[in-house]
């Protein structure tokens, strides 16, 4: 009886131990997570119901490819990867899952007026609509979301771009 509470408490002290270091290493990290920001009561207006003016608005190819020839600021939310392997012509990286490095390289040279257009992968990825969220929150009021992503920029025939290359 002994040994089992003996190990019962070690369990306990390793997991109290290694909750803290957890912690204390995200408070740190530029990648950290703020676990208390509201990143779901940002306003989305994705054709169902309104969400208002400054909400995140959904856009559909055609919509993309005006913002594009407008010469409006791309986003791809991808991974960096990804992004070499090929992109939308002047898209700039921005990883969603490297935020803070990101936030540091790229929103500097980013007016918080500026209309964005963020993209992922495809209409099953979810971190151009999380990346939205984000900058919203971060005071960007005019954003936009291609949810067809590099999947449907690939199969309407559009221009593609790898890193270094001018447009294929």
């Amino acid at each position: 009886m002994n040994k089992l509470k003996s190990a019962i408490l070690q369990a306990l002290a390793v997991a109290v131990i290694g909750s803290i270091v957890a912690c204390i290493f995200n408070s740190v990290s530029v990648n950290g997570i703020d676990p208390f920001r509201k990143i779901y009561d940002v306003p989305v207006n994705d054709g169902a119901a309104a969400g208002g003016d400054d909400a995140i608005r959904i856009v559909t190819i055609e919509e993309m490819q005006d913002a594009w020839a407008r010469r409006c600021i791309i986003i791809d939310a991808r991974t960096e990867r990804e992004y070499i392997e090929g992109h939308i012509p002047g898209a700039v990286l921005f990883d969603y899952y490297e935020l803070g490095r990101y936030i540091q390289e790229v929103l500097p040279s980013i007016s918080t007026d500026q209309e964005l257009v963020i993209y992922c992968a495809g209409p099953d990825c979810d971190d151009s609509e999380l990346l939205a969220r984000e900058l919203y929150l971060l005071g960007y009021r005019n954003l936009s979301v291609f949810k067809g992503g590099y999947e449907a920029w690939i199969d309407a025939g559009l221009p593609l771009e790898t890193s270094g290359d001018e447009a294929l």
